[in-house]
């Protein structure tokens, strides 16, 4: 009898043998033989395998906007700790540049 795995368990399996378990391990634990597993390993090791790479993708992103948010939320209690007179300063500058804008040159 063949048996009946979704391609999400596949993966999930094909997963688990890139993270170093072992082949006959897995066999044994879904009840399939070895050319099977192999052919699993074919058809849908590049799909796990490019998983794998979004999640660290994925991870990486998260770790690059939770300190783009700690840089901004440090920004603006920056700028909601100036007084009225800094504000007052910070304009008299700008118009002074004559740029009424942060641009550098």
């Amino acid at each position: 009898m063949k048996p009946n795995n979704t391609p999400a368990q596949i993966i999930g399996c094909i997963q688990e043998f890139y993270d170093g378990r072992e082949p006959e391990e897995i066999c044994a634990e879904l009840a399939i033989d070895k050319p099977l597993f192999d052919a699993w390993i074919r058809e849908f090791g590049s799909v796990a395998n490019e998983l794998l790479e979004l999640r660290d993708e994925n991870e990486a992103l998260r770790k690059m906007f939770t300190n783009l948010s700690l840089v901004n939320q440090s920004l603006r209690n920056s700028l909601d700790s100036l007084t009225k007179s800094d504000s007052k300063i910070f304009e008299l500058l700008l118009k002074k540049r004559g740029t009424g804008s942060l641009s550098y040159p």
